[in-house]
């Protein structure tokens, strides 16, 4: 009790200074930098390689978020691109990357896939902007920023309805000059038949025409889902930090995703009723119908299954993340009531999330998936909360039920970058201790990457024979033992994650199991763009002894006053910004961490056991939105 207390002085005196914030005059990254020590030129030159794919050849129908089918007799185009160091595609290669693609994918996944490469973007701006890099490099990331911020408000301005957001975009006429894109584009279905009834009856991801009059060279997917709505998010609020008081980037490009984070943020406020129950933290549609996978309250156990009180934590945070980002970026003073008094207060929406989140860890059947929306959603309470006693209890999430639960399958240990310099970056006691060994594991992953192009190719650590002795050698002779049991899909897994080196391509490795010892063997070119954004994340995060101080420097205060149970908070209202509040009460009832009880332990065992299911449900990837193997 007297470490946590004395743990608790130290944090609240951290937020009062004026000098801990992100990007404190030199503070050392968690990644270093040039001009840090132990910088590593090599790895910074394998990213940019990664670089030159992502915004050189894939990210060019959109801004942002897609990977690509390449024939194998276009394969050495890419590499030669690749391997020029230029940017231009058409420069480098004399074609145009249409010519060279069969076909883009992840149309349909846009807001978690594209999300995740649009905040890397931003981190990679803010990193090059504040560090003195050459003024072409700033104004080249700077360009790529400015294209995600357009991608950004598009995913709402193209639905036509304040509020609701696309599940993905696809691009269907080429710019002035361009040849055609690659790929047939899908049919589009009317939100509405002739009689005026949402259409397709039964709610299914469905493509739709423009609905805004003004994007009528983009055709967009609707049903979004929470995952894509987390990544979503994640971008809005990087890309606002990045932008915000930055008299290069015009306020004509950050107004709209402002506008667009208040539009969604009172959208979630409505209430909605299912089964004879209402809750709100609901997604939408469009056509005025909830969406499939909707449920973002911790009141829903499962989609459209509310229950009295708040057991899903796994919920719960994903929601304080994305309405705490949403606060951040507009000062709405109903949004941040509805944050403070509500989901902080009445709810204890906080205590929820550290009750029951670890609960996605289920061994060989985790999803992880899951696992990366929990560490997407937790950035925004972790980046922006200035809460002392809120933020103390958002690393205590983080440290303990997030990272190093102490389960089977945790993150700790599994050496996934994004994973580990979250943690480094945000626990409690910084980067020192646990939080350097972190610093290690996530550099080690990302050293051990291939070079781009990073190509689906098919790696086959563990043949026959092998799987059936339950013990084999990798690729490269790592030692593999085999579980008895599968993975998640009734996959081939080790008992250990395996090192980056020899692990199966994936076209988002965060979202992947890192114990598959099989896989790949497709004519697909991975992204690698969740590969670019821990990196620049490492590089934006500081080291140091506090977590604190890796608070967005844009952080708005509670205003005083307000509700909820994170106490009061010092001056300055819902318009302000700084890097901290007042320091906090006394006592665990500082954060309301320990009052009201949310429901009894049946109620508890019913979430567990709903949360298991959930974990175990497949993501659903209809035939219309599925990448193409080839």
């Amino acid at each position: 009790m007297r470490n946590r207390t004395f743990r608790r002085a130290v944090t609240a005196a951290a937020l009062c200074s004026a000098t801990l914030y992100a990007g404190a005059a030199g503070a050392q990254s968690l990644v270093p930098g040039p001009g840090e020590a132990n910088h590593d030129s090599a790895l910074l030159q394998k990213m940019g390689g990664y670089e030159r794919q992502v915004h050189g050849i894939l990210s060019l129908p959109l801004g942002w978020g897609l990977e690509g089918f390449v024939p194998p007799s276009q394969r050495s185009v890419v590499e030669g691109f690749i391997s020029t160091g230029q940017s231009d595609f058409k420069a480098a290669t004399g074609k145009h990357p249409y010519e060279v693609l069969s076909d883009y994918g992840e149309y349909g996944d846009l807001g978690m896939f594209g999300g995740v490469q649009a905040a890397g973007d931003a981190f990679r701006y803010m990193v090059l902007r504040d560090s003195g890099a050459p003024a072409a490099e700033v104004d080249a990331a700077r360009k790529e920023l400015l294209r995600v911020m357009k991608g950004l408000h598009w995913c709402h301005q193209i639905t036509g309805v304040p509020g609701v957001v696309v599940r993905g975009l696809r691009r269907i006429t080429p710019e002035a000059g361009e040849p055609p894109l690659p790929g047939a584009a899908p049919q589009t279905v009317p939100l509405f038949d002739g009689s005026g009834s949402p259409q397709p009856a039964k709610k299914e991801p469905t493509w739709r025409a423009d609905q805004s009059g003004q994007l009528p060279f983009l055709i967009w997917l609707d049903d979004t889902s929470k995952d894509q709505i987390d990544g979503y998010v994640f971008a809005l609020g990087a890309a606002y930090d990045a932008a915000k008081d930055d008299p290069s980037i015009p306020s004509s490009a950050l107004q709209p995703l402002i506008d667009d984070a208040r539009a969604i943020g009172h959208k979630l406020l409505e209430k909605h009723e299912f089964i004879g129950k209402e809750t709100d933290l609901v997604l939408v549609d469009a056509d005025g119908r909830p969406t499939s996978f909707h449920d973002l309250s911790a009141e829903e156990a499962s989609p459209g299954f509310v229950l009295d009180d708040p057991v899903n934590g796994f919920n719960a945070l994903m929601s304080l993340g994305m309405m705490r980002t949403f606060y951040h970026m507009t000062g709405d003073e109903k949004i941040g009531r509805f944050y403070y008094e509500e989901m902080i207060g009445k709810r204890n929406y906080l205590q929820v999330a550290e009750d029951s989140v670890n609960l996605m860890y289920v061994k060989e059947q985790t999803n992880f998936s899951n696992v990366n929306m929990a560490f997407v959603a937790a950035y925004g309470v972790l980046r922006y909360e200035t809460d002392t006693a809120l933020a103390a209890h958002a690393r205590r999430v983080l440290e303990d039920k997030l990272y190093a639960p102490g389960v089977s399958r945790q993150a700790k240990g599994l050496k996934q970058s994004f994973f580990d310099f979250i943690y480094a970056g945000f626990r409690t006691e910084g980067s020192k201790g646990p939080g350097a060994q972190a610093v290690a594991d996530g550099l080690e992953t990302l050293s051990e990457l291939r070079s781009a192009p990073y190509w689906d190719d098919a790696v086959e650590n563990c043949d026959a024979a092998e799987i059936a002795a339950l013990a084999c050698k990798g690729i490269d002779g790592t030692p593999i033992t085999l579980s008895e049991k599968p993975g998640r899909g009734n996959s081939l897994v080790a008992t250990a994650p395996l090192p980056m080196r020899i692990r199966p391509p994936s076209n988002f490795e965060w979202r992947s199991d890192p114990h598959v010892v099989n896989g790949g063997g497709s004519t697909r070119l991975n992204p690698g763009a969740e590969l670019l954004t821990a990196y620049w994340l490492g590089r934006l995060l500081r080291a140091g002894d506090l977590g604190v101080g890796n608070i967005s420097p844009h952080a708005r205060l509670k205003p005083a006053g307000w509700g909820g149970a994170g106490g009061a908070s010092g001056a300055g209202g819902a318009g302000g910004a700084g890097g901290g509040s007042a320091a906090a009460g006394e006592g665990d009832s500082g954060c309301g961490c320990r009052t009201a009880t949310q429901g009894g332990s049946s109620l508890t065992h019913l979430s567990a056991l709903l949360l298991l299911a959930a974990g175990l449900r497949r993501r659903r990837k209809p035939a219309l939105i599925r990448a193409r193997r080839r």
